[in-house]
């Protein structure tokens, strides 16, 4: 219940909760320092890891499975299907911007790691 509440406020007041947002680095690092301190939490944090992927992926965006169902939902209500070409325009423009938004979650987050800011004191 409280994945689809984080995502409803990320949603709602995404100015507020933006900066909790977190990519792949940071969480291998928190991944990291739930193994070094109590490995038995590692568990959960996993478990809660992968029904986020699972929600995020069923969304109906672009370039996710979601996504590909919403096509299928279209076509399943007009008879046939969207052109391809717009298929096409519609899943590249959704693989540009989540992987725009990947790079600058990595870069963020990396910019924040403990070391990177070290090394650049």
């Amino acid at each position: 219940m409280r994945i689809v509440e984080g995502f409803v406020m990320l949603i709602t007041n995404f100015s507020e909760v933006a900066g909790q947002v977190a990519g792949p680095v940071k969480i291998v690092e928190q991944g990291a320092g739930l193994a070094a301190s109590d490995s038995a939490s590692l568990f959960p944090f996993t478990a809660i890891i992968s029904i986020n992927l699972a929600i995020i992926n069923i969304l109906p965006l672009p370039a996710l499975d979601g996504g590909q169902l919403t096509f299928l939902l279209i076509e399943g209500l007009r008879g046939k299907p969207l052109p391809n070409r717009l298929q096409e325009n519609v899943m590249q423009t959704g693989l540009v911007v989540l992987l725009g938004l990947g790079i600058f979650l990595i870069v963020r987050d990396t910019t924040q790691l403990e070391v990177f800011q070290k090394l650049f004191q």
